[in-house]
C-alpha cells in the first residue's frame, strides 16, 4: 500500500529580524583596521575642532612656538621675536630655550608652522595631528594585547576623551610629543615579542626525535639572530626620539630595558630560549645594548644635527649646551630666594592620579560674567578608575602570570615612579604620557569584569556597569569640554566644573569662589604670590601680581606700571592677544610689570573689553 506523501512548502526568504540585521552589520564592521580608524576619526575630530582659538599664545606656547618658527629660518617679525633677549638668544643659541630642552618637540611644532602658517593653527597643528596617532597606537596596542576590535575600540575612545591628553594635543607644546614616543616605544616592544614568537619553533616540535613523521612535515623555521631584531631596534630608536623631546623619555628607554630583561613574563622566556639555542649569552647581551642603549643614543645625537649645520660641529659647545640644560633642572626650585612660591599650579607627583592639582593654561574674563579658559583637567572616570584598575593588574600578574597583566604593571612603574625620587618642581601635565598607560590598565579590569558571569548561566551581571562606565567617561568629557578648549562659559556653570578646592584656578586655592582674591590673600599667613585684579570706573579690569610676605596686610597696588628686576635697556612687551591686552606686561627679562596694558596707557573710558591672564611654568 501506498503512502500519501506531502509535497515540500515551496521556500520563502523571510526578511532578517532586526537583532539579525544588528548582528550582521556588527560582524561586517568588528575588523581592527575598522575600529583603528573610527577611533582615529573620532579623536582628530576633537583636537582639530576650534584649533586656532585662543588666536594668541598660551601657556608655554610663548616659548616654543617662537623656537620653532625660529628653526624653520622666519623673520623676527614673523615670528613675533619682539624683544632684546629673545634677539640674542635666537643669535646665539638658535632657539629662545634650547638650554631647557631638546629640539625634537620643537621641530615637531614647526612642521605644523610649515604647513598651516606661524598663527596659531599653525604651531598647534603638529600637536593635534601627535595627539591623534597616540589615540590610534594605543588602540594598535590594545588589538596586539587581546585581538579584540571592539576593545579596541573602547580604550581609543576612551582615551580620545581623556581631557589632559585632549588639551596638550590642542596646545603647542611638549609633552604631547613625549607621550607619541613613548607609545611607540610599547607598540615595537609588543611587536618585537610577536616577532620572536612567530619565529620560535614550538616545543613539542624541538622535543620530537628526528625520525619522527610529524616533526619532518613540519616546515623549519629559521631561529632569529639577536643582533637582528628589527621591532627591538625600533624601539630604541622610538625611546631617543622621545629623550630628544624631554629628558623626562628617558624613562621610556629604561623601562624598554627592564622589559626586555625581565624573566618572569612569556615574552622573555621565549626571546631566552630562542637566542640561547642560536648564540652565546655574550652575543645576547651585545645585542640587547645595542638595540636598547646604543640605538636611543644614536638618535637622540641625530637630532641635533641641524643645530650642528647651522653653528658648525663644535662638540665642546654642544656638550657645555647640554651640561647648562642639566644645571638648569637641577637647580630649578618651587620657591625664590625668599622662599615665595613663583608657581601657583605646583603638583608634586603623588597628586596627579587623584587629580589634586590640575593646571590652569589660559583665561578670559569679561565684564559680562562670561569666561573662557584653558584648563589641563584629566578625566575622573579615567584617573580615578585606574587607581582601582593598578591593583588588580598587579594581582592579575602576580596571581594568574598573565604576561599581559604584567606588561602593563611594569610599564606605568616604569614610567611613574621615577617621578616620586624627583626633586625639581612637577606639574600635572607631565603624566600625559602616563594617560594612555592608565586607560590601558582600566581596558584590562573591564574587560575582565564583562567576562564574569553566573555559575551554570552565561549571564554576566556585570556587563551592564561596563558599558556604564564607558559612558560615565565619555559623559563627563563632554561636561568639562567648555574649561578644556575655551568655550565660553558662564561664571556660575564654571564653579560647578571644578568641584573641589584644589581644582580652583587661583593659588588660594577653593577661596576664591567665596572671597575677594584680595581678601583671600590678605586672610592667608604663608608668602605667596598672586594676580589680583583691579576694577576701574569705567569697566575695565587690570591685573597685578603682588608678592606677600607672611602675615602682611596687601596694600592697594598702583595703577603705574611696576617691574622688578628689570634691565635698564629692556624693552617692555606684551604676549601677543587678539586685541589690547589688559594684563601686566612681560620684560625682556622675563619678570611681569603690575597693572600696565599692551598700548602702556589706560584704556579709554567705557571701553569693555576681556582680561587675559596667562601662566607660564617654562619647564
Amino acid at each position: 500500500m501506498s503512502t500519501l506523501t506531502r509535497p515540500a512548502p515551496p521556500f520563502v526568504e523571510r526578511p532578517p529580524t532586526p537583532s539579525l540585521r544588528m548582528h550582521a552589520w556588527v560582524k561586517r564592521f568588528n575588523r581592527p583596521v575598522v575600529a583603528v580608524l573610527a577611533v582615529g576619526l573620532i579623536a582628530g575630530y576633537l583636537r582639530f575642532v576650534h584649533l586656532a582659538y585662543p588666536e594668541h599664545r598660551v601657556f608655554d606656547e610663548y616659548y616654543y612656538t617662537k623656537s620653532a618658527c625660529i628653526l624653520l629660518g622666519y623673520s623676527d617679525q614673523r615670528c613675533d621675536i619682539n624683544s632684546a633677549d629673545e634677539r640674542f638668544w635666537r643669535e646665539n643659541e638658535w632657539d629662545t630655550g634650547a638650554w631647557v630642552h631638546p629640539p625634537l618637540g620643537k621641530w615637531m611644532i614647526a612642521f605644523g608652522e610649515l604647513a598651516f602658517g606661524t598663527e596659531s593653527m599653525g604651531w598647534r597643528a603638529g600637536a593635534a595631528v601627535t595627539g591623534t596617532a597616540t589615540v590610534m597606537l594605543l588602540a594598535v596596542i590594545i588589538q596586539l594585547l587581546w585581538a579584540s576590535p571592539l576593545w579596541t575600540f573602547t580604550g581609543g575612545l576612551l582615551l580620545a576623551t581623556e581631557g589632559l591628553n585632549l588639551v596638550q594635543s590642542r596646545t603647542g607644546t611638549l609633552d604631547i610629543f613625549v607621550a607619541f614616543w613613548v607609545v611607540l616605544v610599547f607598540v615595537f616592544l609588543l611587536l618585537d615579542r610577536r616577532w620572536i614568537e612567530r619565529r620560535t619553533p614550538p616545543p613539542a616540535a624541538a622535543a620530537s626525535p628526528a625520525g619522527d613523521g610529524e616533526a619532518a612535515a613540519r616546515p623549519k623555521r629559521r631561529l632569529p639572530a639577536p643582533l637582528w631584531r628589527p621591532y627591538r631596534f625600533a624601539a630604541g630608536a622610538a625611546g631617543g626620539a622621545a629623550m630628544a623631546t624631554k629628558w623626562s623619555g628617558l624613562t621610556a628607554v629604561v623601562t624598554a630595558i627592564v622589559l626586555g630583561v625581565h624573566v618572569g613574563s612569556d615574552a622573555a622566556q621565549a626571546v631566552r630560549r630562542v637566542e640561547t639555542d642560536r648564540e652565546d649569552d655574550h652575543d645576547r647581551g651585545f645585542g640587547f645594548v645595542l638595540a636598547l642603549l646604543v640605538t636611543p643614543c644614536i638618535v637622540y645625537f641625530a637630532t641635533y644635527i641641524p643645530w650642528f649645520l647651522h653653528f658648525g660641529w663644535d662638540l665642546q659647545r654642544w656638550a657645555e649646551m647640554q651640561g647648562k640644560a642639566a644645571r638648569f633642572h637641577a637647580d630649578l626650585k618651587a620657591v625664590n630666594d625668599q622662599g615665595q612660591p613663583w608657581h601657583a599650579y605646583f603638583a608634586p607627583a603623588w597628586k596627579w592620579i587623584v587629580l589634586a592639582r590640575p593646571t590652569y593654561y589660559y583665561g578670559a574674563f569679561a565684564s559680562d560674567g562670561v569666561r573662557q579658559v584653558i584648563y589641563a583637567q584629566g578625566n575622573p572616570a579615567i584617573f580615578w578608575g585606574s587607581l582601582l584598575a593598578i591593583p588588580y593588574v598587579a594581582y592579575a600578574w602576580w596571581h594568574k602570570h598573565d604576561w599581559k597583566a604584567g606588561f602593563i604593571v611594569i610599564a606605568i612603574a616604569g614610567l611613574y615612579l621615577p617621578w616620586f625620587l624627583v626633586s625639581r618642581p612637577q606639574f600635572f601635565f607631565y603624566a600625559t604620557p602616563l594617560t594612555p598607560f592608565f586607560v590601558l590598565a582600566v581596558v584590562y579590569a573591564l574587560r575582565d569584569l564583562s567576562a564574569l558571569h553566573v555559575a551554570g548561566s552565561r549571564s554576566r551581571p556585570f556587563l551592564p556597569f561596563v558599558v556604564g562606565f564607558v559612558a560615565a567617561s565619555v559623559i563627563l568629557f563632554i561636561w568639562f569640554w567648555p574649561i578644556l578648549t575655551a568655550a565660553p562659559i558662564t561664571d556660575a556653570a564654571f564653579k560647578l566644573r571644578y568641584w573641589f578646592t584644589s581644582w580652583a584656578y587661583s593659588l588660594h586655592a577653593g577661596r576664591e569662589a567665596r572671597t575677594s582674591p584680595a581678601r583671600a590673600l590678605a586672610s592667608s599667613a604663608m608668602a605667596r604670590t598672586e594676580d589680583v585684579w583691579i576694577g576701574m570706573r569705567d569697566g575695565v579690569r587690570l591685573a597685578a601680581t603682588l608678592y606677600l610676605p607672611p602675615r602682611t596686610t596687601p596694600s592697594v597696588p598702583s595703577l603705574a606700571p611696576r617691574c622688578s628686576r628689570r634691565s635698564p635697556t629692556a624693552r617692555t612687551t606684551s604676549p601677543r592677544t587678539t586685541g589690547p591686552s589688559t594684563t601686566g606686561s612681560r620684560t625682556s627679562s622675563g619678570t611681569w610689570c603690575a597693572g600696565s596694558t599692551s598700548a602702556g596707557r589706560a584704556p579709554p573710558r567705557g571701553a569693555r573689553r576681556a582680561s587675559t591672564r596667562r601662566r607660564s611654568s617654562r619647564t
